[in-house]
């Protein structure tokens, strides 16, 4: 486990200083990070594809008026506040479950 939490920081830190960091936000870094853990078994190997790596790519672009967010707002609202709101709501149960 700790190997992998050591190679997970090491190519996250080597992604952000290799990448601008205008293009990939911390999050997607550190899922590609993750991601790169995994067994080829549990990848998808319909990402593997040129073709649809390409159009991902497309659909990612920035449109007219659009920018990258660097500073994510949703990030800083804490889990608890989250959980309280839902289950005031009741969408969660004294269990702790989704109804």
């Amino acid at each position: 486990m700790a190997h992998i939490c050591l190679a997970i920081i090491v190519f996250v830190a080597a992604t952000t200083w290799a990448r601008p960091q205008r293009f990939a936000h911390i999050a997607v870094i550190e899922n590609e990070a993750y991601e790169q853990t995994l067994p080829n078994a549990l990848r998808n190997p319909f990402y593997k594809t040129p073709r649809v790596r390409e159009a991902l790519a497309k659909s990612s672009w920035f449109g007219p008026g659009e920018e990258p967010v660097y500073d994510r707002q949703a990030e800083k609202i804490p889990r608890a506040e989250i959980f309280n709101v839902l289950a005031h709501a009741g969408f969660i149960n004294k269990n702790g479950n989704l109804i």
